[in-house]
């Protein structure tokens, strides 16, 4: 098997007095696209955030690139942060800049590359998400999944051997979903990226998912392979399967 690149160890999480992950353990391995599904409100999004360290744990332990990242200082986990993409829900891009200036932005914050270089990187990034028309524009004249890839465009520019995503595909439709799976697939097999995906969309998990951990309730209810998953007997994820 794979060496991990995620370890969680019964992890609880909590906001005040509602607890929200109840000893959640697993290990996304590398090169792997591991997918966090359930239904909503299981506890899928709080999870990632805690992955992340937006939010830290009431206790247990977080393992990237097995070094623990719970106790660590601000700059520490700065630096090993540089190593991980992001793809946020929203996508989070600047709408006063171009799609081009917003993705060198984390070329600009975190290296001392002359102009040129971040250009020249940019415009290859673009390229492999399929944007190369699309640097001069604003984000607002973009659809919402050309919106998406541009996004995607900048959390990989730093070439991170890890990305997390937040539901990728809300708001697209089928076909946009399809397009952007596909994407993901390309990503991970091109370029050796390893992806922990929160989603519920049943047929994005079908074609993209290694490995699930299905959350119910803030409780790990399962642990595995796509097809184990599918034939697993439980009930609960045997709905969610056929439901989606």
């Amino acid at each position: 098997m794979a060496p991990a690149i995620v370890k969680v160890n019964q992890l609880c999480a909590a906001y005040e007095n509602d607890q929200v992950l109840h000893n959640v353990s697993f290990t996304a391995y590398e090169g792997d696209i591991t997918v966090i599904l359930g239904a909503s409100g299981c506890g899928k999004t709080t999870l990632l955030k805690h992955l992340i360290r937006l939010y830290l744990p009431r206790s247990g332990t977080i393992e990237l690139f097995g070094e623990e990242i719970t106790s660590m200082d601000e700059p520490e986990f700065d630096a090993l942060l540089r190593r991980v993409g992001v793809l946020f829900q929203g996508g989070a891009l600047l709408n006063s800049i171009s799609v081009a200036e917003n993705i060198a932005i984390p070329l600009e914050q975190h290296t001392d590359l002359p102009p040129e270089v971040i250009e020249r990187l940019v415009r290859g990034k673009l390229r492999l998400v399929e944007l190369d028309n699309a640097q001069k524009k604003l984000p607002a004249e973009l659809s919402g999944g050309m919106r998406k890839r541009a996004a995607l465009a900048r959390s990989i520019i730093l070439d991170p051997p890890l990305l997390f995503c937040d539901e990728p595909s809300a708001g697209l439709d089928p076909i946009m979903t399809a397009a952007l799976d596909y994407l993901l697939l390309r990503l991970r097999d091109e370029l050796g990226m390893s992806m922990v995906i929160v989603t519920h969309v049943v047929p994005s998990i079908e074609r993209i998912a290694d490995r699930c951990i299905f959350l119910d309730e803030g409780v790990v209810l399962f642990d595995g392979t796509l097809k184990e998953a599918k034939s697993c007997g439980e009930e609960k994820i045997e709905r969610f399967f056929k439901e989606g």
